[in-house]
């Protein structure tokens, strides 16, 4: 977590204080701060009376003060000279949710409405903003309004339209990074300062990799899963790693005696090993051939596992060391250099990126998919970035978008 961010003049460089806090606690001289700035800012109908206190996740670090910028009167705006784009944006994030935090809530009417008609019931909803409170700050006071119709009960309604539309079932989203740190903290699993080292730990390993910023398992994760999960039922119990945790912490407190505890897990624990030790067959994550022959010795290509994912390797190793990289090309002409193709690569962390063919020679690199189309009003190349549901066309300077495509 971040306690606050100082700015030099220079602007370029911003100095980020890091901790191992997720508290909600704040300083008396930053509630003062904000209650001053939110009175001359907004009025006082937005400043909160009553100290905001939030409420912490179990197993909490609450050693140090939450995140905050340095003075509320540095405001986004004020700073935005001299941070870059991200820096902004990381900023404005701070800031906004510290001042919303203090600012009383928005209170919205909403309306219920059920329909019956021929034996079919139909439900509207409807809501209508009465106070913005810290929507002001944090969403602009921007919230739309749904609105319906002043109704008595009894009242008799006209059907002006019927537009139906079919939902299917979704399966669950893939768990992004916030996401997995959101579910790991709702188990109880682990502690701010393991989730770092945790979402780099099944990277590194190739357990899973990210893909549109998703991770998706790869065949050796599923294939590890499977073993541990048919050996060591226990251990990837959820449950199990929580309430160990929380043993762990009467330990500490001196509640509970820390040889009696490790040797109520280690005898079932190495139960299970020799079990697996015994039983479990040696995994071999069979090579494919490539179908195109090595062009130093002319035998054939397979396509071999290793500790970044899947390559090319010449059948006969080790008298011949032959390796390349699986490329997957876009079908996209470089924007850069106009000369390679856009290839997908993947960093030492296993997440998707794209480059140029042609690297070191042209440094093109993105995040995001391009397309092969220029943004019409500024010439940037456009690129293709995953939305909820589907994909949308964007101009990465942020000033062109395309309808989302599902």
């Amino acid at each position: 977590m971040y306690e606050g961010i100082n700015i030099g003049k220079e602007g370029s460089q911003g100095l980020i204080t890091y901790m191992r806090t997720d508290s909600t606690r704040i300083a008396t001289i930053a509630k003062h701060e904000a209650s001053t700035f939110l009175h001359e800012k907004y009025g006082a109908e937005y400043a909160a009376t009553k100290p905001i206190k939030g409420k912490l996740p179990e197993g909490a670090q609450d050693a140090h003060e939450a995140i905050r910028p340095t003075s509320v009167f540095r405001t986004p705006q004020s700073l935005k000279q001299h941070l870059t784009k991200d820096q902004f944006r990381l900023y404005q994030l701070i800031w906004s949710r510290f001042v919303a935090s203090q600012m009383t809530p928005a209170i919205m009417d909403t309306m219920a409405v059920t329909i019956e008609q021929n034996g079919v019931t139909y439900k509207a909803n409807g809501s209508k903003m009465k106070f913005d409170g810290f929507l002001k700050v944090y969403g602009d006071g921007k919230e739309k309004d749904n609105l319906l119709p002043d109704l008595e009960a009894g009242d008799k309604v006209q059907l002006i339209a019927n537009n139906p539309d079919q939902h299917f079932t979704q399966p669950p989203a893939r768990y992004s990074e916030a996401t997995l740190i959101k579910a790991l903290e709702e188990n109880g699993v682990g502690r701010p300062s393991t989730y770092s080292p945790t979402l780099e730990t099944i990277q590194r390993r190739y357990y899973v990799k990210l893909v549109g910023r998703r991770f998706e398992p790869t065949e050796l994760g599923e294939i590890v899963n499977k073993i541990i999960v048919e050996y060591f039922p226990d251990i990837v119990n959820v449950d199990f790693t929580a309430n160990l945790e929380d043993k762990l912490d009467d330990v500490e407190e001196g509640k509970e005696n820390w040889i009696r505890l490790v040797d109520s897990f280690y005898k079932p624990f190495s139960n299970e090993v020799e079990s697996a030790t015994e039983n479990m067959e040696k995994v071999q994550i069979k090579d494919e051939p490539a179908g195109f022959n090595c062009d130093i010795c002319g035998a054939p290509m397979l396509i071999k596992m290793g500790r970044y994912g899947k390559f090319y390797a010449c059948s006969r190793f080790p008298d011949c060391r032959n390796t390349k990289a699986i490329v997957k090309k876009i079908g996209v002409t470089c924007p850069k250099c106009h000369v390679g193709e856009v290839i997908e690569r993947k960093s030492k962390k296993n997440r998707v990126f794209y480059g140029c063919s042609r690297f070191p020679d042209c440094d093109f690199v993105s995040w995001d998919k391009p397309i092969g189309r220029d943004c019409p009003k500024d010439g940037h190349f456009l690129v293709e970035k995953k939305v909820k549901g589907g994909t949308q066309v964007v101009c990465p300077n942020g000033d062109y978008e395309e309808p989302p495509q599902k």
